[in-house]
């Protein structure tokens, strides 16, 4: 589904664009949460961070932030910040929450942990009947308190006949949460406890809860489906059987149908192949700007507006869609639709959805006329025991960054829902991930690439050398050149877990990580008799801060790295526009946690 056309910003310079009775919100530059404090958040002055500052223990509605503009259909994404314990909740239209909760390392969510629908409540019910209808993410993918997260909900809001009677219920279309589709097409019959308002309203104000604890946001981005649809009409078809060419002149020959539709479908055909047929209408935009076009059709087919191609005459099997976009002004505009189909082993199939400037996808087709894609049942890798998987594993380290394969992957998975990918060229952790663990799919299917994927919230750490030499002001070494890196596999313990094993700089290495408290990972590398100057790199990142003793928050607090020897001093060192974590390896141990 498109929905990058019409984002709007919110500006978060002042607070304008709310309406609040307290003063626990402000506009800040920067915030930061203690992990191990209860609901300590800090900030710095300046611009573009919304921050509550709330004691807790004080609850009232006046303490929570409204927005200004009122919304129905409704994108909204935002990036938060927790401090430990705390709990709050984006509610859509002032009466439907998405819980924000402190929820690290809960091995599995309900629907008041972080991303969870909250439930409903009636207080005539009997007690311990009171509360239903929550709804539990299907995944609990919540990161530490004091890191930046990401969520992206999109709602359909109720609908309601001429008479003001309700006539569907809100949807929330899907809640993504750090990477993760944790609700798909969720139907609430009703407001959320602690809702605005009783009853279900066509518009209604974002709201923020501010009473149960401290917490930041920036980020936020809206996108209003507030705009009509465009519209098609005046529809008529004609058909045509035979060995056709698809470049035949069909002006040129007599149709053997040809009639009018208030929808596109190929089920106008008398026959399932050998035919050609062409759809001709018009197609009514209200407002102006960018529309998407995505079509589905059996053999070749192609889309014209204003005698313009949009989808070009090409060649598709019936589950592959095609898309292309075009700008259109307000008013009519003619359309074009030609699809000629000579092969018996395909079913016949058209599809066309098209969305816009303040509108979400529409289908312009009968339901029976298009199916879905072609998808291959997945075949899926599951961690119910500590268990460990070679394979290829893709991965690009930022968005401009090329897609890079590791070969020598090792992914170890965990039943406490933690997992990692560990690269054996190079003695580092590439990866870590919560959620389900690995998708094997593209390793097995068919012929197979031999590269699996994570089923999870993944933070990338990098595929860089673990170990180098300091008094270097050059970029560290990617690659094994010079340290003499000798991988020596793996060897597991007991309970599965591996430890594994490599040469470098002269030294036989051990690297062992294991989880903790199921919330985070601890890693163990010792060095026998470590040359002069070995150190190690922990991390790197655009930027690395020191949020308290022995604690850093890597790449604009998306993880945390903390060293568990507070008497040993890091560097942070920058190099060509980024900043890393290095430790001497003078004592033959480097111990330290991710947490994420």
């Amino acid at each position: 589904m498109h929905t990058a056309y019409a984002q709007q910003p919110i500006p978060l310079n002042d607070l304008s664009a709310f309406t609040t009775k307290s003063d626990n919100w402000k506009i800040v530059g920067s915030a930061s949460a203690d992990i191990g404090k209860e609901n300590a958040l800090t900030t710095t002055p300046g611009k573009g961070v919304l921050a509550c500052i709330h004691e807790k223990g004080k609850y009232g509605n006046q303490y929570e932030l409204i927005s200004n503009f009122k919304h129905g259909d409704l994108d909204i994404e935002l990036d938060f910040m927790l401090a430990k314990g705390s709990n709050s909740g984006i509610y859509l239209q002032g009466n439907y929450e998405v819980q924000l909760f402190d929820s690290w390392g809960k091995k599995s969510a309900k629907y008041n942990d972080c991303g969870g629908i909250y439930e409903r409540w009636n207080d005539a019910k009997p007690e311990g009947e009171k509360g239903y209808e929550g709804y539990a993410p299907r995944y609990n993918v919540a990161k530490a308190p004091g890191l930046w997260q990401h969520i992206k909900i999109s709602y359909q809001a109720p609908r309601f006949d001429a008479a003001g009677k309700k006539v569907s219920n809100a949807v929330f279309l899907s809640v993504v949460l750090n990477g993760m589709t944790i609700h798909e097409n969720v139907e609430v019959s009703g407001p959320t406890r602690g809702s605005l308002t009783a009853e279900d309203v066509a518009m209604g104000p974002i709201r923020i809860q501010g009473d149960h604890g401290s917490l930041a946001i920036k980020n936020i981005m809206i996108n209003n489906f507030d705009k009509q649809p465009g519209t098609l009409s005046d529809l008529t078809y004609k058909t045509y059987y035979g060995a056709l060419s698809e470049t035949e002149d069909l002006s040129k020959l007599t149709p053997a149908e040809s009639g009018k539709a208030d929808q596109l479908s190929w089920e106008i055909l008398k026959d399932n192949n050998n035919y050609s047929y062409v759809y001709t209408g018009h197609y009514n935009t209200v407002t102006p700007g960018k529309y998407n076009f995505r079509m589905q059709a059996s053999g070749n087919s192609y889309l014209k507006i204003d005698g313009k191609y949009i989808i070009q005459p090409e060649w598709k099997s019936n589950t592959d869609f095609r898309e292309a976009s075009a700008e259109l002004k307000p008013g009519d505009h003619t359309i074009e639709v030609f699809n000629n189909k000579k092969d018996g082993w395909m079913r016949p199939v058209l599809g066309l959805w098209i969305d816009g400037p303040g509108f979400r996808e529409v289908a312009y087709h009968t339901k029976s006329s298009a199916m879905a894609g072609g998808s291959t049942d997945p075949i899926l890798i599951t961690a119910n025991n500590n268990t460990i998987t070679r394979s290829f594993m893709d991965f690009r380290k930022g968005e401009k960054a090329k897609r890079t394969r590791v070969v020598h992957a090792v992914s170890v998975g965990s039943p406490t829902n933690l997992h990692y990918t560990y690269d054996l060229d190079k003695g580092t952790i590439l990866q870590v991930w919560r959620g389900e663990f690995l998708d094997a799919t593209p390793m097995w299917h068919d012929r197979g690439d031999g590269s699996s994927r994570p089923r999870g919230s993944v933070t990338l750490l990098g595929d860089d050398m673990f170990l180098g030499k300091s008094g270097s002001k050059a970029k560290w070494a990617t690659d094994t050149t010079g340290s003499g890196y000798r991988p020596k596999g793996y060897v597991v313990d007991d309970a599965d877990v591996p430890t594994f094993q490599y040469q470098a700089f002269g030294s036989n290495i051990t690297d062992y990580i294991s989880v903790v408290n199921n919330q985070y990972f601890e890693r163990i590398v010792r060095v026998n008799n470590p040359v002069k100057d070995l150190v190690a790199r922990l991390a790197d990142g655009d930027k690395i801060e020191k949020v308290a003793d022995g604690l850093y928050a890597i790449d604009d607090k998306s993880y945390y790295i903390q060293l568990s020897d507070k008497n040993v001093k890091p560097e942070i060192r920058s190099t060509n526009g980024l900043q890393e974590l290095l430790v001497p390896v003078s004592n033959g141990e480097v111990k330290y946690s991710i947490l994420f």
